[in-house]
């Protein structure tokens, strides 16, 4: 049986044969024009610069002119609140200070709490013989008129508090190392109250651990300085844009407690000073309140410590009593 036919394939022209050829890997270059994009970027910086200054100004008209205006206005008004609430409130911290003192040294120690604070009242009633005595205890060829070194060699409670060290971003670490390349005493330059002051804060926002505090004061720099500028590279433009936008999440975040504050706008509000006159009796009164119960729980736990801790005179009656219950019982279990 014949096979199929085979159908011859038709040749393609040479023209076309050679456009299949491989042909050599070549080279193209692109160029991007970012004059647009860094038009934008300034635009965006301006923008957020702007947002960012209505904030500060908010800011800076708060803490610097309506919050000493009301400070004067409230001593004005109310003295005599002022004063008693202020003596309530070191009495309470006084008396809290002193018990957890010696709470502190009673769980180092292992004593009860009532020897410790008898122990406390009569170093408060006479430091030096206490402390003469105390060590004298421990060393016998102590001499009490020997001057001290001033070297500390007791344990104090605060030593034993467990001090939280705040958690620093990348970011933050290095922002804060460029601020200190621009600001440190030592990287020459004018030391002036501007940048004095500058350096301080720095230091304070580094301590909380506040990256968003550290990017609003580079900002504050950058900007006395001129370092940004609209032919300024498209990354710095975006660098600088998201350091605006972590300056401005600082400020908004202060004043979101500033806004609920007694003092907002205090300045501004001259004609509602009744109402508040009438809050801040509301809130002397809610303080009060709140320092007596302080107060109060302080004292009973005080009373409570300075109670007859050896219970002398208690003890025979309590054995008296034993003895009587247990006579009375035989009395009841005879035939």
């Amino acid at each position: 049986m014949p096979g199929p036919k085979q159908v011859p394939r038709p040749r393609l022209p040479a023209a076309k044969a050679a456009s299949r050829a491989p042909t050599a890997p070549g080279h193209a270059l692109l160029i991007i024009d970012h004059e647009r994009l860094q038009g934008a970027a300034w635009a965006e910086f301006h923008t957020a610069r702007k947002r960012l200054d209505q904030y500060a100004r908010a800011l800076h008209r708060h803490e610097e002119i309506d919050q000493p205006a009301y400070d004067k206005w409230l001593h004005r008004t109310f003295p005599l609140q002022v004063t008693a609430l202020r003596d309530l409130h070191d009495e309470v911290a006084t008396k809290t200070r002193q018990i957890r003192s010696a709470q502190v040294t009673a769980t180092r120690s292992g004593r009860s709490l009532k020897r410790v604070w008898h122990e406390h009242k009569e170093q408060a009633a006479n430091p030096e013989a206490f402390r003469a005595k105390a060590r004298a205890g421990r060393d016998p060829d102590f001499d009490p008129d020997d001057e001290d070194s001033g070297r500390r060699t007791d344990a104090q409670p605060e030593d034993f508090v467990s001090k939280r060290t705040p958690g620093r971003t990348p970011a933050t670490r290095e922002i804060y190392r460029r601020l200190v390349q621009h600001l440190h005493p030592d990287r020459g330059g004018a030391w002036t109250p501007r940048r004095e002051h500058l350096w301080h804060e720095v230091q304070q926002a580094w301590i909380a651990g506040d990256g968003d505090w550290l990017a609003r004061l580079e900002v504050e720099w950058e900007t006395a300085h001129a370092v940004v500028g609209p032919k300024s590279p498209l990354s710095r433009l975006r660098a600088a844009i998201a350091e605006l936008d972590a300056a401005r999440r600082d400020l908004e975040s202060k004043l979101q407690g500033y806004r609920t504050s007694l003092p907002w706008r205090f300045t501004l509000s001259g004609a509602k000073r009744a109402a508040l006159a009438r809050r801040v009796e509301a809130q002397f009164a809610r303080d009060f309140a709140f320092l007596d119960r302080q107060l109060s729980h302080l004292n009973q736990t005080i009373a409570a410590w300075e109670e007859d801790w050896t219970r002398a005179d208690n003890r025979p009656k309590l054995r008296r009593r034993r003895f009587m219950q247990r006579s009375a019982i035989r009395r009841e279990t005879r035939p």
